[in-house]
């Protein structure tokens, strides 16, 4: 069965449509991003993925360095 049609833990009703988060043009690897630009030139897939290793981690420690100088607002529901 294809992956891409199952649900994961937690979810239920249909599952969204979903597509791998590498892709190669050219000989170029990027990888795709929810929140901005898709990433990349790389020279190869392993080098995308230690990117998007290290992407993942800074978008980490900003979202909890927004948190602890923000004195715990959020602007989930601000309006």
């Amino acid at each position: 069965m294809n992956n891409f049609w199952l649900n994961r833990k937690g979810e239920e009703g249909a599952a969204p449509f979903r597509s791998g988060r590498f892709y190669c043009v050219g000989s170029e690897w990027f990888f795709a991003v929810r929140r901005g630009v898709d990433q990349g030139p790389y020279n190869t897939k392993p080098d995308a993925r230690t990117a998007l290793v290290e992407y993942i981690n800074d978008q980490l420690s900003f979202e909890k360095h927004l948190h602890e100088n923000s004195g715990g607002f959020t602007l989930q529901g601000a309006c």
